[in-house]
């Protein structure tokens, strides 16, 4: 596939590590079992990832805890990281970003 000059930038920055952080806000979903939402970037890799509430009980002896399931997506191809950007770019603190993401938003 042809990449605008503009991708290729925008690849090349995010493979240099200059996304690399926290993208947006965490945010949690559901009333009875919470489940949280975060989305990063990490060695130029995004992730999106969704992780249910932990539980805790009383065995006898002392409070155990089991953590809640862990769903991690990675976006490690071109395609994905472009796909990525789209989505999420207008959730980062970088003007280019945020410019390439606008592009994608649906018209109202």
């Amino acid at each position: 596939m042809k990449r605008t000059n503009e991708e290729k930038r925008l690849l090349r920055r995010m493979a240099a590590g200059e996304f690399d952080g926290a993208v947006g806000d965490d945010f949690v979903t559901g009333s009875y079992k919470k489940v949280y939402h975060w989305k990063l970037i990490k060695d130029g890799i995004p992730f999106f990832i969704r992780e249910g509430e932990s539980t805790r009980f009383f065995n006898g002896k002392e409070n155990e805890s089991i953590p809640g399931k862990r769903v991690e997506r990675k976006f490690e191809t071109e395609d994905q990281k472009l796909e990525f950007l789209q989505k999420f770019g207008w959730l980062m603190n970088d003007a280019d970003a945020k410019d390439y993401s606008a592009k994608f938003k649906p018209k109202r």
